[in-house]
């Protein structure tokens, strides 16, 4: 990037009987108020030789003259905020929005408002204006001029943080919180205390849950123990997450059982935004490692790690008496044996958990997601994503019959009553400055 300041400035008509003290001196006034090493001036085809005159009284300038392209344009404002748009993006290309400062003073009502909308459309952060004494026509008096300026952060900043509401409201939690990184003033004026607090509560929940929806729960608590008040964190949230966080032993089967449960309760949601953002691999993956949890968590009830299953147990010797000829269950350390998705719900069923027929019947009622279908996936094994024969509608459809699996759990049902699982979608963003998260 070159380095140096530049000086936008729209070039109007003024008093076509007077253009030197309408026009030229208070253009040349703007020039003079700062230190340049390029003006940048947009004429009209009418005003263009203005500005050329303009230009020549300061040839130690590097001064660009950049005329509307066609004549009669100056009074349509989509043609000048076209053109005024490709101005500023090429300009960009070599210099930082940072050090450029555009006048809208002396213009058409047109090419102002579009000349306005295109610099805040390129966050150039700095707008000037000329101003001063007025006569009984209007005009400003010459020779009393001066010169307004303001900073675009205000506008900027807020449009940002309301981009970052609705990307929150989507479940895009990290693209929000990009959005509210970085909103420090650019002009090197600290943005108003309400916007900073703003984007700094935005920031800090964007950031607590983008780690909750990669399921990286223990930077999520981690997050959420050193949020502050005025952050604004659902205590349902926090303690939810801080659960999810808190892995146990797995030999105490019943806390094993316990958390197993939430992990499956925030997965289904967890799914259902990736159905939301057309990630349906990711959510098929999902789907098939809820059904796994659920036969896993419903062993751990029974006292049985699926992954660490002794062999002498009458149910298991019974079910592998059954299994002869077919599907046995693997070999993991000391001898001990581990089921996968299936075998576990037929030892179940051998313990005659009523949730057994119901995880073997799953996918002849919903099928797609079977041990075949998973490891085929592009994600695992196979070489094509196994989600590309399913829509979206299929999807939700698949996932509220997986909720409708877990509600039958009396123990996940209690959780998914209560569940923060849905707190990711935000509730009256635009209305409340500060707003929590649904519980």
């Amino acid at each position: 990037m070159k380095q140096g300041n530049v000086l936008v400035l729209t070039v109007g008509t003024g008093n076509m009987d007077a253009p030197e003290e309408s026009l030229l001196k208070p253009l040349a006034k703007s020039i003079d108020e700062g230190k340049w090493c390029k003006v940048f001036l947009l004429p009209s085809s009418v005003t263009e030789g203005f500005a050329a005159r303009l230009a020549e009284r300061f040839p130690d300038l590097s001064v660009q003259i950049e005329p509307l392209p066609e004549p009669n344009m100056e009074n349509d404002a989509d043609a000048c905020y076209g053109h005024f748009d490709a101005v500023l993006s090429q300009l960009l290309e070599n210099y930082k929005a940072t050090s450029v400062t555009v006048d809208f003073t002396r213009g058409t009502k047109a090419m102002s408002a579009a000349l306005v909308l295109a610099a805040v459309r390129r966050d150039i952060p700095r707008l000037r204006y000329v101003w001063g004494e007025r006569d009984n026509r209007g005009m400003v008096v010459a020779g009393m001029e001066r010169i307004g300026q303001f900073a675009t952060e205000r506008v900027t900043a807020r449009r940002r943080i309301d981009a970052a509401k609705r990307l929150m409201g989507h479940g895009n939690f990290a693209a929000a919180r990009d959005l509210m990184r970085d909103l420090s003033g650019q002009s090197g004026e600290r943005l108003p205390e309400s916007l900073h607090d703003e984007t700094t509560m935005l920031r800090r929940q964007a950031e607590f849950c983008a780690a909750w929806d990669r399921l990286d729960y223990a930077e999520a608590d981690r997050l959420a123990s050193e949020a502050r008040p005025e952050d604004d964190l659902s205590d349902e949230a926090v303690r939810w997450v801080s659960d999810l966080a808190q892995a146990p032993k797995k030999e105490d089967h019943a806390s094993m059982a316990r958390w197993l449960r939430a992990i499956a309760c925030d997965l289904l949601e967890n799914g259902r935004r990736r159905i939301q953002d057309q990630h349906f691999e990711d959510a098929l993956l999902r789907a098939y490692r809820i059904l796994e949890l659920v036969g896993q968590f419903r062993l751990f009830d029974h006292g049985i790690d699926s992954a660490s299953i002794d062999p002498s147990l009458k149910a298991v010797k019974r079910l592998r008496e059954k299994l002869k000829g077919s599907q046995d269950f693997g070999i993991g350390q000391d001898d001990r044996l581990t089921a996968p998705r299936e075998l576990a719900a037929r030892l179940l069923r051998c313990l005659e958990d009523p949730l057994g027929d119901e995880l073997l019947k799953f996918d002849e009622k919903h099928g797609g997601i079977d041990a075949k279908e998973r490891n085929h996936s592009i994600l695992i094994h196979g070489f094509e994503a196994k989600a590309k024969s399913h829509s979206e509608s299929s999807f939700k459809s698949l996932y509220g019959a997986l909720e409708k699996l877990l509600r039958k759990d009396v123990a996940t049902r209690a959780r998914l009553t209560r569940r923060p699982v849905s707190m990711m979608r935000w509730r009256n963003c635009s209305a409340r400055p500060n707003h929590g998260l649904v519980t």
